[in-house]
């Protein structure tokens, strides 16, 4: 007799299956794009290590000569 009463159970809505399909399927995508956001960041800062900035002649800008020694408004 138990049986029957186990049987009988009326199963939950459709509409809940798929409403947790897609809240599972939403929290992977947004899994997915974080971890592919932190490991391309990671390559590009590991790619860009060894890359020097291009500096001009001049070693320090304070012994830097001016720029417009014509500019009027330089001392």
């Amino acid at each position: 007799m138990a049986q029957m009463v186990l049987l009988d159970v009326v199963p939950d809505p459709v509409r809940t299956g798929a409403l947790l399909a897609v809240v599972l399927l939403v929290i992977g995508l947004v899994l997915l794009l974080a971890i592919g956001l932190v490991v391309f960041l990671r390559y590009r800062k590991r790619s860009l290590r060894h890359v020097e900035i291009i500096r001009s002649d001049v070693q320090s800008t304070a012994s830097a000569p001016p720029a417009h020694p014509s500019n009027p408004n330089q001392p």
